[in-house]
């Protein structure tokens, strides 16, 4: 068998469906009181709350005046809302939050504190300290920053949201291996004299510290752990199987959190990097230009997701992402760069603040110039599945017999197993 940790994968991911389908998210009473201890892990700062993240719950402060700092060890009392009545208009908040590896969502009003956990303290001050730095070298353009390197979109502006979204480039805004990529080509870099084990260690420990710190949610998870095998392959001089690779994450996410495979982050980023992996080297063997065969390769099998969750299909994807994705490296790198040197010369770091803002200032003219434009994006009212169904159908079809073409050029010695993948 070609793939085996495919086929696992694929049977796990039915057999998901199958266990989950019509169970009840939760067995509790709606607004059943109940107390819980645990450590802050995480704080998001929304419009109408603060949400916090303690253990396996999500804790929502309507009031926003507990201002509880991330680390601490707290008690907390509150009312417990249950899952299966999380439902607003067709959108089922309550699979969502099982989905992200969650319990259950509590309101609260008050809470004790118990102790600190020093090392989600240091981790949650150095966050709050990059936001605050970059909201000052960047100003208004500071929440693009914050949403590229700390996962902090709750911040991007409505519009800004339908400006990513309807120029099909809304995944730069939400951490996936785009961003873990080029964090890990930086890192990579900087400590590139050392022994192979030694930087593959500090390279490992690293981005599972800056996973902890933005905060770990599926794509992340997933994008994290195939670029850290990706480069043990790399330090190890072995050849790897993407897709196996990619299968394997996908059996332990799925093993952890069965509801995850509704979680559409996940959908989205497991698809485009499925997508990459088998499509583009055939697409770019005609096109010869990389950036344009990995966004039409990406898009083969997320088109679908988007076209039914989202209601709409970008139709100039294409064009957003060869203005954005180019610069998406150099954006990050400069951020960095800039808050990393304010330690030492704020004269420099104002100024390579000012040169990245310059740079997003064009990119955003572009995007948005494209997104008024007629053509660029294609509201659909009432999304059939059918359609998906069809669609997916064919795609896989496709994908199928080219493996078993493929296997049976292996057996007669005409291919060898990695000279494709």
């Amino acid at each position: 068998m070609r793939r085996p940790l495919l086929i696992i994968f694929i049977f796990l991911l039915f057999t998901s469906i199958i266990y989950i389908h019509n169970k009840p998210l939760d067995n509790i009473k709606d607004k059943e009181r109940i107390t819980i201890e645990g450590v802050v892990g995480d704080k998001i700062e929304k419009d109408k709350y603060d949400q916090y993240k303690i253990e396996k719950y999500l804790v929502n402060d309507y009031s926003k005046r507990l201002d509880i700092k991330i680390g601490k060890v707290v008690k907390i009392n509150g009312s417990i809302k249950s899952l299966d009545k999380m439902t607003f208009d067709d959108f089922d908040y309550g699979r969502y939050v099982r989905s992200i590896g969650y319990k259950g969502v509590i309101v609260t009003k008050g809470y004790t504190i118990i102790d600190e956990n020093k090392f989600y303290t240091i981790l949650g001050k150095l966050k709050f300290n990059l936001r605050d730095k970059f909201r000052y070298l960047y100003k208004d353009k500071s929440d693009l920053i914050n949403s590229l390197l700390l996962g902090q979109k709750e911040y991007l502006t409505k519009q800004e949201k339908e400006m990513f979204s309807k120029t099909g480039t809304s995944h730069v805004i939400a951490i996936s291996g785009l961003h873990t990529g080029v964090l890990c080509t930086m890192i990579a870099m900087i400590i590139k004299g050392i022994n192979k084990f030694y930087k593959l260690l500090i390279l490992t420990i690293i981005m599972i510290l800056y996973s902890i710190m933005v905060g770990i949610s599926p794509s992340i998870s997933r994008s994290i752990v195939f670029v850290v095998i990706m480069y043990l392959s790399i330090f190890l001089e072995e050849k790897r199987d993407g897709i196996c690779t990619l299968s394997l994450i996908g059996i332990f996410l799925t093993i952890n959190n069965p509801y995850i495979i509704y979680n559409t982050s996940f959908q989205l980023s497991f698809l485009a990097t499925l997508s990459i992996i088998y499509f583009y080297k055939i697409i770019n063997k005609y096109l010869k230009v990389a950036i344009i065969s990995i966004s039409l390769s990406a898009n083969i099998l997320t088109c679908p997701v988007i076209y039914f969750v989202f209601k709409g299909i970008p139709i100039l994807f294409l064009i957003g992402n060869i203005v954005i994705v180019p610069v998406i490296g150099l954006i990050m790198n400069l951020s960095i760069m800039s808050v990393v040197l304010f330690q030492f010369s704020i004269l420099i770091s104002k100024f390579l603040a000012y040169l990245n803002k310059s740079i997003i200032i064009v990119v955003y003219y572009l995007l948005d110039k494209l997104e008024v434009t007629k053509l660029a994006y294609i509201e659909i009212k009432n999304p059939k599945l059918f359609y998906v169904t069809f669609y997916y159908i064919l795609i896989f079809s496709y994908m199928i017999y080219r493996e078993l073409k493929i296997m049976k050029e292996q057996e007669n010695g005409l291919q060898g197993y990695y000279k494709e993948y």
